[in-house]
C-alpha cells in the first residue's frame, strides 16, 4: 500500500505552503454577493471574467473610507493576504486595504458631499418651498440645444400653450458644466418675484459621469440659495443626484417636471366649472335655510315680505352668477390673447431660435473652464481657447494670431 497523507495533513501542508510562499499583495476585481454579518465582518466575492475568490474584511464597525462604500458591481483594488481554511478546504483573501476604481470613486465623492450638505441643513424639509400651482413664467436651466428643453416645450404646448418658458443656457456635461449651471441659476434669480415663478434645473438621461455636474457643490449651493422654487429634473429615474436632495421638488425626467408645473387645459376648465357649481349650490342652500326659518317662526305677513325679498335676492344672485361666468370667459380669452403676444416676443428672443437662423455664440474659455461671451475680436489674444455654440453642436478653436 503506497504511503498516503491524511486529509488533515494535506490541509496543514497546503496552509503552510500558502502562508510561507504567497506574500501580501494587491488584487483587482468586481464585488459580488456582498453581505455584512451583524455589523462585524464583511464577506463578498471578488471576481473577473474567468475566476473568483472569497474575501473577508474583519471589524467592519471600525472601518473607515472606501470600505463603507462597497456595493455589488463596484470595481476595486484590495490589499491583503491569502489564507487556506483547513476545516472547509477553501482559500480566502483577508483584506487590509480597499481602493475604489471607476464609478466607485464617484460614489465615494457623492457620499462625502451628501453627508457634508446634510449636516449643514441643505436637505431639511422645513426649508422646502411650495411649487406655485399655476405659474405663468417658468425658467429652465439646461442646454439650449439638448433633448431636455425640447421635451419640456412639447409637454407645455400640449397641456397649456400659454405658459411662458425662459431658457437660461448652460452646459450640462463635461468640464466646467457645474459652474455654468450654478451661474445660470444665479442669473435666473435676478428675475425672482416679477418675471419668474418656478425654475426647472436638469438634463436628459446618461451615465453617472454624464450627470456628474448635478452632484457637485456649486450647483447644490446655487439651488439652496435660490429665491425661486426649484424643481430638479435630471433624467435618471432610479438614482438620486445631490441636486435632487437640495431642490424643493424632484422630477424623474424633464418631461415629468413640465407636467408638474403646467396644468392640463381641460383640468383647469373642469376646476373652474366645479367652483361655479359649488358657489351656486352654496347660495341655494342658504336660501332654503331662510325659507325653513320663515316657515317655522314667521307670521304670514312677515313670510310674504321675506319670500318676496328672497325671490328678488335669488334672481339677483342668478344674474350675478351669469355675469360672472360671462366676464370670466371674456377675461380668459383676453388673457390667452395677451399671453400669446408675450410668447411670440419671447420666441423671437429665444437663444435656440436665434441659433437656428444661422447665428452662433462664441465664448472665450479660461484655464478653469469659465466661459466669457466674446463680443469683439479685440477681446482675444494669441493662445486663447474659444468655444462656438451652433444650432447643432459645438466647435472648439484656438486663436493663432
Amino acid at each position: 500500500m503506497p504511503q498516503a497523507l491524511k486529509v488533515s495533513e494535506l490541509a496543514k501542508y497546503l496552509s503552510t505552503v500558502i502562508s510561507n510562499n504567497v506574500p501580501q499583495l494587491w488584487v483587482r476585481g468586481e464585488v459580488s454577493n456582498l453581505r455584512i454579518q451583524q455589523n462585524k465582518n464583511v464577506f463578498f466575492t471578488l471576481k473577473d471574467e474567468e475566476s473568483k475568490i472569497s474575501c473577508v474584511i474583519m471589524n467592519y464597525s471600525e472601518a473607515q473610507g472606501a470600505v463603507k462604500n462597497l456595493s455589488d458591481g463596484l470595481e476595486i483594488l484590495l490589499y491583503g493576504n491569502v489564507s487556506y481554511y483547513k476545516k472547509e478546504g477553501s482559500i480566502s483573501f483577508f483584506v487590509e486595504s480597499v481602493l475604489l476604481l471607476g464609478e466607485g470613486i464617484l460614489k465615494q465623492k457623492f457620499e462625502q458631499l451628501r453627508q457634508k450638505l446634510e449636516a449643514e441643513g441643505f436637505f431639511d424639509k422645513a426649508r422646502k418651498r411650495k411649487i406655485p400651482e399655476y405659474p405663468e413664467w417658468v425658467g429652465v436651466v439646461t442646454s439650449p440645444t439638448g433633448a431636455a428643453i425640447h421635451d419640456i416645450l412639447n409637454v407645455t404646448n400640449r397641456r397649456f400653450g400659454s405658459v411662458n418658458i425662459i431658457v437660461f443656457p448652460a452646459a450640462v456635461q463635461g468640464d466646467g458644466a457645474a459652474h455654468e449651471v450654478a451661474r445660470s441659476i444665479k442669473v435666473a434669480n435676478k428675475y425672482a418675484g416679477h418675471l419668474l415663478d418656478v425654475l426647472i434645473v436638469g438634463r436628459g438621461g446618461g451615465s453617472i459621469e454624464d450627470l456628474w455636474c448635478f452632484n457637485e457643490e456649486p450647483v447644490a449651493r446655487a439651488i439652496f440659495h435660490s429665491k425661486v422654487p426649484v424643481i430638479s429634473a435630471v433624467g435618471h429615474e432610479i438614482d438620486y443626484t445631490i441636486a435632487d436632495y437640495v431642490a424643493d421638488m424632484r422630477a424623474p425626467t424633464p418631461s415629468a417636471a413640465a407636467e408638474l408645473v403646467v396644468k392640463d387645459r381641460n383640468q383647469l376648465t373642469d376646476y373652474v366649472r366645479n367652483l361655479s357649481f359649488r358657489a351656486e349650490q352654496l347660495v341655494n342652500t342658504r336660501i332654503d335655510q331662510f325659507r325653513m326659518i320663515l316657515d317655522n317662526k314667521g307670521g304670514p305677513a312677515l313670510k310674504r315680505i321675506f319670500m318676496t325679498s328672497l325671490s328678488d335676492i335669488s334672481m339677483h344672485l342668478s344674474n350675478l352668477m351669469h355675469r360672472f361666468d360671462s366676464v370670466y370667459q371674456s377675461k380668459i380669452r383676453q388673457w390667452t390673447h395677451q399671453i400669446g403676444l408675450y410668447r411670440e416676443k419671447i420666441e423671437t428672443l429665444n437663444p435656440t431660435k436665434i441659433l437656428e437662423r444661422g447665428y452662433s455664440i462664441t465664448y472665450r474659455v479660461d484655464n478653469n473652464g469659465e466661459r466669457n461671451t466674446l463680443r469683439a475680436s479685440k477681446d482675444t489674444k494669441a493662445g486663447d481657447n474659444l468655444l462656438t455654440i451652433l444650432s447643432s453642436g459645438e466647435v472648439k478653436s484656438r486663436v493663432e494670431e
